[in-house]
């Protein structure tokens, strides 16, 4: 699975969207892993989303 990265150099606090469109190429269960944000200089600052399957028939 290839890694989605996105930078902005000022992002304000609140909460944030962001989507990506994947390909499916092979059948079968997946676990998508959890998206986490954080900033450059101070990565203790950060958030994470839930982690979620997807199934491809």
């Amino acid at each position: 699975m290839n890694e989605s990265k996105a930078f902005t150099s000022l992002l304000w606090e609140g909460v944030y969207n962001y989507a990506y469109a994947a390909r499916a190429t092979t059948p079968g269960k997946f676990v998508m892993p959890p998206a986490k944000a954080e900033e450059i200089h101070q990565p203790e600052t950060f958030g994470r989303s839930a982690s979620n399957k997807v199934i491809i028939e």
